[in-house]
């Protein structure tokens, strides 16, 4: 459960909130090749996601397989490299939302709908299949072969990674 959290936050930060935004989010995150729910789906699990991104955008455990390698020291070993590839977007939704916390006059919950619309229509266009491709090849070159074939092996469970150019990396 705690890597489908992982997952979700990831799509938070990466371009996820009017309904429409969040529900353009989630339909791209399907058309990236997510299998494990449809974008209907996700958009309630994505709006549970906004106000912990809203209130506490730094927190480690919104970025941070099974029984063929250790699932959390994975996760650990891969959420610096992760960040690294994503930089640009990560920056792009923290400034975003900065700006709009100083400048929004709205309050409470209007607030945090309007602030997180405004990251996800600055960041959606970021996320492309080719990044999603750079960033799952760079994470690659981060993990032992028995990482990596460990994740070829349940990716298809939650992603059609074959989609992916990144699948076809043999170690």
């Amino acid at each position: 459960m705690k890597g489908l959290f992982y997952i979700i936050g990831c799509l938070a930060v990466i371009g996820v909130v009017e309904a429409n935004n969040r529900a353009a989010v989630c339909q791209k995150a399907v058309n990236l090749g997510v299998t494990f729910y449809t974008a209907k789906e996700l958009e309630p699990i994505l709006a549970c996601a906004d106000a912990h991104f809203y209130n506490d955008p730094y927190d480690p455990e919104l970025i941070s397989i099974n029984s063929c390698t250790d699932l959390m020291a994975l996760l650990e070993k891969m959420a610096p490299p992760f960040k690294a590839q994503c930089k640009p977007v990560i920056n792009k939704a923290l400034n975003t939302l900065k700006k709009c916390k100083e400048n929004n006059k709205k309050t409470g919950a209007a607030k945090q709908t309007a602030c997180m619309n405004q990251v996800y229509s600055n960041c959606i266009a970021m996320v492309t299949k080719a990044f999603v491709n750079k960033v799952c090849t760079a994470l690659s070159k981060k993990m032992n072969s028995k990482e990596w074939n460990c994740c070829k092996q349940y990716a298809p469970k939650v992603v059609n990674a074959k989609m992916y150019e990144c699948y076809n990396i043999e170690k």
